[in-house]
């Protein structure tokens, strides 16, 4: 029996419409819909396209569907507010944190991921949320515990820990329009979704940042609803939020006191080395704090602007992006110690190896030596295995990249 739901939950996935599908299947934009409302069955030649085009096997649409239901809400997805016109994108990239979390979760089944600090910080936060009425000075309390929470000492880790915190982290391509979004699943699973359109190292923290400020100020806001105005300011608020957490003032007064030309903007490169933050927010946070003068505002942009630095800052070609490492750690801890092998993952849910490849951005040869080695008849460990050794091997490799 074909299940049409499947394939309309593939074409989600990939982001496609309806007419979008049919130009690539060669068919009508309403015979893709009776696809999809089970109204007919896609040929033979139809459905090897389907396979093709989607990195699954004939199997995977003639068994019911594996998703229960969108695991996350619209309202609960924080876009920025230049992206507020992408809203229609939104039941897209919902299916995708759908997919996304279902396969995170199996292998959660096998592996005790950690969520527990994350929901420690979150009650803290909301605490604070409760008795601070002034927005900017809770804001800046918020982002001030947070990193000492987490115990951040050097920006270059942020990705790391957050990932240890217990936040699922994935990239893929959004398009040119959003830069990245974040949001909570129904049953209460952080997630911050990076773009993977060229960006430099430093702006991609700051993205980080960014998202982890909607996570703890905005859970309660439906995004659904806001105007673009409302949206602007949860978007100042989250950038406030992302310059206090990443460049906490104490430290960067001290650290000004060494800049003898301020509205110089490769006075800031030896800053953007140590906080891994570009020079746009170390000047922008200098400003809000009173390190620098309008005038010496205004001639730093107009020299940012000379000098070519807002479309390419020094070092942006240098320093080399962090990407996600948590689900791809799990799954080569999964497969390294024989607790899954390739066939569980193909057999079981009827997919192609590439289907995993894409949807959490691996490398094109992610699965290769571990196809030599796999048999069906291996001997499953009975226990959970603690994350802590994922995370132990993960840091290791992050400290040698």
């Amino acid at each position: 029996m074909f299940y049409g739901e499947k394939l309309q939950q593939l074409r989600e996935l990939e982001g496609l419409s309806r007419k979008d599908l049919s130009e690539k299947l060669n068919v009508s934009e309403q015979t893709v819909g009776q696809y999809e409302n089970n109204q007919i069955t896609p040929r033979l030649d139809i459905l090897y396209k389907i396979n093709d085009l989607f990195q699954v096997d004939t199997e995977y649409l003639m068994t019911p569907s594996f998703l229960k239901e969108r695991v996350i809400s619209e309202s609960n997805v924080a876009y920025r507010a230049k992206d507020k016109n992408s809203r229609k994108k939104t039941k897209l990239e919902l299916m995708y944190i759908t997919f996304a979390d279902f396969f995170i979760s199996y292998f959660g089944s096998f592996v005790k991921l950690e969520q527990d600090n994350f929901d420690k910080l979150k009650k803290a936060s909301d605490m604070q949320k409760c008795k601070v009425k002034d927005t900017s000075t809770r804001i800046s309390k918020i982002a001030i515990f947070t990193r000492r929470f987490i115990r951040l000492n050097n920006n270059r880790d942020l990705m790391f820990s957050l990932e240890s915190l217990g936040i699922n982290i994935l990239e893929k391509n959004l398009g040119r329009e959003i830069d990245a979004y974040s949001g909570y699943t129904r049953s209460g699973k952080p997630y911050i979704v990076l773009g993977t359109i060229r960006k430099s190292a430093v702006r991609r923290n700051f993205d980080l940042a960014h998202e982890l400020g909607h996570l703890l100020l905005h859970d309660d806001q439906d995004m659904t609803i806001l105007n673009e105005k409302e949206m602007r300011e949860l978007d100042k608020q989250a950038d406030t939020f992302a310059s206090q957490f990443l460049l906490p003032e104490k430290e960067l007064r001290d650290d000004f006191q060494n800049i003898s030309k301020p509205s110089n903007p490769d006075s800031y490169i030896e800053l953007k080395k140590k906080y891994f933050t570009s020079i746009v927010a170390l000047e922008y946070q200098a400003y809000k704090i009173k390190l620098l003068s309008t005038q010496q505002n205004r001639y730093f942009w107009a020299q940012m602007t000379k000098k070519g630095y807002r479309s390419n800052e020094p070092l942006d070609d240098v320093i080399p992006p962090i990407k996600p490492g948590k689900v791809k750690a799990v799954l080569e801890f999964l497969l390294d110690k024989n607790i899954i092998n390739v066939y569980d993952l193909t057999d079981t849910f009827h997919i192609k190896l590439d289907f995993l490849i894409r949807l959490f951005d691996l490398k094109s040869n992610f699965f290769d030596k571990y196809l030599k080695d796999s048999s069906n008849d291996l001997n499953k460990l009975s226990n959970i295995i603690d994350f802590n050794l994922v995370r132990k091997n993960l840091k290791l490799k992050n400290d040698l990249a």
